[in-house]
This record gives C-alpha cells, sequence and structure tokens, in this order.
C-alpha cells in the first residue's frame, strides 16, 4: 500500500502509474475513523477488479463554527492499518495548508438548491464545503468512479448532480448502509455515544421501518412522522430536525412510490445522527 501526502506527489506518482495501469481506478473519499461502512464501499470497488485510492482528510470547510471539527475522531494510524489489511492500493493523505492552496479548472453548476433541503438547512455552509474538497479530489485523481454510502443520500445525489455538469468523467456510484446488530446505520459519530445514547439511537431504524409500513398500508405520510417523532422525543432524543418523505431528487413525495425515501435527522443531547431508507 503506498500512503502519499502532498499533492504534487500523487499526480506524479499517478501519472507514472496510468501508463502500465490496465485497471480502471476507483476512489473513495473519507474523514477517517473508518468504520464498516467505508471498507463496505472498499470491497464494493475491490470486487470489480478495480485500482483503490482511499483519501483520509478532515475537511474543515464543510463544518460550521459551532460544529464538532476540532472534536471530530482523527485515528490517522489504525484507519491506515485496517486499509493495509485488505489491500488499499493507494492512500492520499493531505495537509490542509497543500490541498487548500490547490487550484484546479473552475467547474460552472447548478445545485437545484439541494443543498439547502434536509441538511442543508441546519447546516447551511455544508454541501458547498463537501463539493468544493470533492471536486478538488477528483481533479487530482481523476477516477474512472467515486463511492459514497447511502446513509448519507443527500450527499451522493448532489456530488452526482454536480459532476455530471463538469468535464470531469468520473461516475460517482452509491454503496449500501451499512447497521450494527441493533440496525443503527454505522457513523464516525457513533464513537461519541454512550451506552445510554446507543440504546436509544438504535431506535431510529426500527421507527424508520414502521414509518415505511404504515404509509405503504396507506396511512396518510404527515399523521405517520408526526406520530413518529412525537413518540421519538418520548423515548429520548433531544431533537427530530427532520423526519420528511422525499422522493429520489429530494422533491417533497405525497404519493411515495418505489424510489421515495423516509429521511430523518435527529439529536440525542449533542449528537446529531443521520438515516433514509427506501419506501
Amino acid at each position: 500500500m503506498i500512503v502519499k501526502k502532498n499533492v504534487s506527489s500523487i499526480e506524479q506518482y499517478l501519472k507514472q502509474r496510468r501508463v502500465n495501469l490496465r485497471k480502471k481506478i476507483a476512489f473513495i473519499p473519507t474523514m477517517g475513523a473508518l468504520h464498516e461502512g467505508h471498507l463496505s464501499l472498499i470491497k464494493l470497488a475491490k470486487d470489480k477488479g478495480r485500482y483503490v485510492i482511499v483519501s483520509i482528510y478532515v475537511n474543515p470547510s464543510q463544518f460550521a463554527p459551532n460544529e464538532d471539527f476540532s472534536k471530530y475522531p482523527r485515528t490517522l494510524k489504525s484507519d491506515l492499518e485496517k486499509l493495509r489489511k485488505i489491500s488499499v492500493d493507494l492512500v492520499f493523505t493531505p495537509v490542509t495548508k497543500d490541498i487548500s492552496e490547490y487550484t484546479h479548472q473552475k467547474y460552472s453548476f447548478k445545485t437545484f438548491g439541494l443543498e439547502k433541503k434536509l441538511c442543508g438547512k441546519f447546516r447551511p455552509n455544508h454541501y458547498l464545503g463537501v463539493s468544493e474538497i470533492v471536486l478538488k479530489f477528483l481533479s487530482i485523481i481523476n477516477p474512472d468512479f467515486a463511492y459514497f454510502g447511502e446513509k448519507d443520500y443527500q450527499q451522493y445525489i448532489f456530488i452526482e448532480r454536480i459532476v455530471k455538469q463538469t468535464i470531469l468523467k468520473t461516475k460517482i456510484i452509491m454503496g449500501k448502509t451499512i447497521r450494527n446488530k441493533d440496525g443503527l446505520a454505522l457513523s464516525s459519530r457513533n464513537k461519541y455515544l454512550s451506552e445510554k445514547e446507543k440504546n436509544i439511537a438504535k431506535y431510529i431504524y426500527k421507527y424508520l421501518k414502521q414509518s415505511r409500513l404504515l404509509i405503504k398500508k396507506g396511512q396518510l405520510i404527515s399523521t405517520v412522522l408526526k406520530k413518529q417523532e412525537d413518540d421519538m422525543l418520548k423515548l429520548g432524543f433531544s431533537k427530530i430536525e427532520y423526519l420528511e418523505v422525499k422522493d429520489s431528487n429530494l422533491r417533497k413525495s405525497n404519493l411515495p412510490h418505489n424510489k421515495s425515501r423516509i429521511f430523518i435527522a435527529a439529536k440525542i443531547n449533542n449528537i446529531r445522527l443521520i438515516d433514509n431508507i427506501l419506501i
């Protein structure tokens, strides 16, 4: 496994490597604190016989001043060991000064307001920060494929729509949500949860599944979601930022079909957890 720490070294390495590389290049961007969700995306790419590149970078531009940038788990040593064990080909671990000074061709694109919906209402600069760093990585690495997790569906669809409008040839692929035995979607932020909080958090998936069942039985969406929200608050959730049904383009879905999803962002004390499932 090769590790590159600055833009010029990875560009030079890939320029030389591409000459003889017969495999398609797959890229998985991460902020580290790797778990089975990240590893499942890597395995998805490896199963296709692709040359796998993983980035580890906690991107400051996608955090608001009141968010957990300074506390976000940084576990580079153990992350690299996990990647080594599953035979990742190349890891990119840039420092902020180097990556922030990197400039690429200016891309113009429409966001279609996707960055203002769901999580975007509560994290107003988040998705523009995500798009900025992802476009930098794609410009540096120029992969054939880039993988994103289903748990962050809004991020996936936002990046997928943007990349299609650029000259970049990267295909954006979504990997399924990975859950623990209780159904809680794996997330780096789960490390913040106490045992008591984990016992509350596991109900997110249970309530999503219950909501799906009731909606499929024909109950009014607004009635179902209001009751679920009230029940979750009684159970111990501090706040439900949103619990909504949207179609695959994040438009409001009053008549759900098989591409509609139920989206949730819930807080337990100061820990924010998101999830979604297909109806």
